[in-house]
């Protein structure tokens, strides 16, 4: 008993004499002015970081001591990454406000989906140790505002051809967490290649709201003198910012190729000496290099020997021709061994044309890009253009080439034997006059040729 009652006015002086010393250390925090000096920036935007600046005054006339400032985060308030909210002040001197004032510096990030307003930062104020026993709660007010953003997020068209009126569209997306408002945007092609047709290059957006997007098309054309390249876009976006009222501007770029795929044009171009012709005409916007013409494997069709011809590089608007030894299968004609005779034995008589199985001629070159291509072209050929080949068969396959009538020799044909019947008697006369001259000789040593010729065109003058 005697302890305990020991121990109780051994506590009961204790707190006698710290009450003073409380009383005092109070009337320290109490005269400690805390506010919000600046932010920045202000107001915060949702989502980033913000710099606050809390300055510390001592409207009392003795010194503070010790002083310690807590903050203590909260929705939609949190402490920075490397922040630490304890800050040990140390002392403050009577009177110590105005220019003079004590600065701590902290750095808060806001939530990204908090709304536009004003949000309580709470703080704690106290001296070192005594946070239990004496601290006193600071509440300064924030002012917080959605993040504006938007981006140019999509073109449609990466690849344009020139001297080809192409539709292309803009998409404008509105990323940030505040509406934005008089949009305005623009783009242009420093080189002049690529211009709008029909309109001007700006399109104005009253109102996007959160997450939304606006589509802005143009109908632009390339110039189809335009060298193949990929060619810059400045693209320029503007907008109000609702709280300081200024125009806040964005500047990016994109590339848009010029170039590409090329297209052709092949007709029937005639034929000669069982050899088949076919024009092949670059009628596209831009030239094609390593073109190659072939006749694939197809029903009523077959080509004798190499199916396939290079051609190189054919620049647009050029043409060129290839040719193969053509012929209509045996399939896409077909005749009695009677009318194959009929015809022989008859040069006036020829069967009824026959309609053209359709030709598939396909095409591959490599583009301006660099990638190859290939496509394929049909040709309607008609059938008179077809001679008649006779199998051992019986059986008709066609020729594409210049047609005569079966049995009779084309005009290539009679040529062809005038000029061997010619070259033949001219022969004869060379080895008669050769066959005279070396008789002749055996007489006469100083016998000539011109002696030969003055005997034979001499006479005939006398």
């Amino acid at each position: 008993m005697k302890t305990k009652y020991i121990f109780s006015i051994m506590l009961i002086v204790m707190m006698a004499l710290s009450t003073p010393a409380l009383a005092d250390d109070l009337a320290d925090i109490g005269a400690l002015i805390v506010s919000l000096t600046n932010q920045d920036p202000d107001p915060a935007i949702a989502g980033n970081i913000a710099e606050v600046r809390i300055g510390i005054e001592n409207k009392g006339g003795t010194i503070a001591e010790n002083i310690v400032l807590e903050l203590v985060p909260q929705y939609p308030f949190e402490l920075a990454l490397g922040e630490t909210s304890v800050r040990n002040i140390g002392a403050i001197r009577g009177y110590q406000d105005g220019d003079d004032i004590k600065i701590v510096k902290y750095k808060i990030k806001t939530d990204k989906d908090a709304i536009a307003g004003s949000y309580e930062l709470k703080l704690w104020k106290y001296k070192e140790g005594q946070k239990d026993l004496a601290k006193t709660e600071v509440i300064l007010s924030i002012d917080i505002k959605n993040k504006e953003s938007a981006e140019i997020i999509y073109i449609d068209k990466v690849e344009l051809l020139p001297g080809k009126q192409t539709a292309m569209t803009f998409t404008i997306n509105n990323v940030g967490s505040a509406p934005l408002r008089n949009l305005k945007f623009s783009w242009e092609n420093e080189d002049n290649v690529i211009l709008p047709v029909g309109s001007d290059d700006t399109r104005h957006i009253k109102y996007l709201d959160i997450d939304e997007s606006a589509e802005l098309s143009y109908n632009v054309i390339a110039s189809a003198n335009a060298e193949p390249d990929l060619y810059k876009l400045t693209l320029s976006l503007t907008y109000d910012d609702s709280v300081s009222g200024e125009e806040t501007n964005i500047l990016t770029s994109a590339g848009v190729y010029v170039g590409g795929e090329t297209d052709f044009d092949i007709t029937f171009s005639g034929s000669s000496m069982g050899e088949t012709s076919f024009s092949i005409a670059n009628v596209g916007s831009v030239s094609a290099s390593s073109v190659t013409i072939s006749i694939p494997n197809q029903k009523g069709w077959k080509v004798s020997g190499i199916n396939s011809v290079i051609i190189g590089n054919l620049n647009k608007g050029d043409y060129t021709v290839a040719g193969f030894s053509l012929q209509q299968s045996g399939s896409a004609v077909k005749e009695s061994e009677e009318e194959v005779q009929k015809t022989e034995d008859s040069p006036q008589a020829r069967p009824s044309p026959v309609d053209s199985t359709p030709l598939n001629i396909k095409i591959s070159y490599t583009d301006t890009r660099g990638e190859r291509h290939t496509i394929t072209k049909e040709i309607n050929i008609d059938s008179s253009s077809i001679a008649p080949v006779f199998g051992e068969d019986g059986q008709v396959s066609f020729a594409a080439g210049k047609t005569g009538q079966r049995g009779v020799t084309t005009k290539d044909e009679t040529s062809t034997t005038k000029y061997i019947g010619i070259g033949f008697i001219v022969l004869l006369i060379l080895v008669f006059v050769h066959k005279k001259y070396r008789k002749e000789r055996l007489n006469d040593p100083n016998y000539t040729y011109k002696k030969m010729a003055y005997g034979v065109f001499g006479k005939n003058k006398k």
